[in-house]
C-alpha cells in the first residue's frame, strides 16, 4: 500500500469517527431551548431543596438554642434528644397529612397567644 492510499484510509477512518447533523435553525432553536429548559428546572429544584433544609436547620436550631438558653440550663443535654426526637415525629406526620397546619396555629393562639399570619404585602 502506498503513501496515497495509507492518507486516503486515514482521512476516510476520521471521517467515519466524525458524525455531521445538517439541522435547520428552527430545529436547532427548538434542541437549546429544550436543553436551557431542563437546566432551569434542575436548578429550580435544587435551589427549592436547599432553601427548604435551610429553613428546616434554622427553624430547629433556634428554638433549640433558646431552650438550653433560658428553659432547660442545667438539663438540656437530658432533654434535647428527645424533644428533638419529637419534633422530627411530628414534622413527618404533617408530611404524611396526619397533622392539620389550621389546627396546630390555633392551638399556638389559643394556648400559647402566638398568632401565625401571613405577611402582607404593600405594592
Amino acid at each position: 500500500m502506498g503513501r496515497a492510499e495509507l492518507r486516503r484510509a486515514e482521512r476516510e477512518k476520521r471521517k467515519s469517527e466524525t458524525v455531521t447533523y445538517n439541522l435547520t435553525r428552527a430545529q436547532l432553536d427548538a434542541f437549546v431551548q429544550e436543553q436551557i429548559g431542563y437546566r432551569i428546572k434542575e436548578a429550580k429544584e435544587e435551589a427549592t431543596s436547599e432553601a427548604i433544609n435551610q429553613a428546616i436547620a434554622l427553624l430547629l436550631t433556634l428554638p433549640l438554642e433558646v431552650l438550653m438558653d433560658h428553659y432547660w440550663p442545667k438539663s438540656y443535654a437530658k432533654r434535647l434528644p428527645g424533644f428533638v426526637d419529637k419534633v422530627i415525629e411530628y414534622y413527618e406526620m404533617w408530611q404524611d397529612g396526619k397533622l392539620d397546619m389550621d389546627k396546630m396555629k390555633e392551638d399556638l393562639w389559643q394556648y400559647g397567644g402566638v398568632r401565625l399570619e401571613p405577611e402582607k404585602v404593600e405594592g
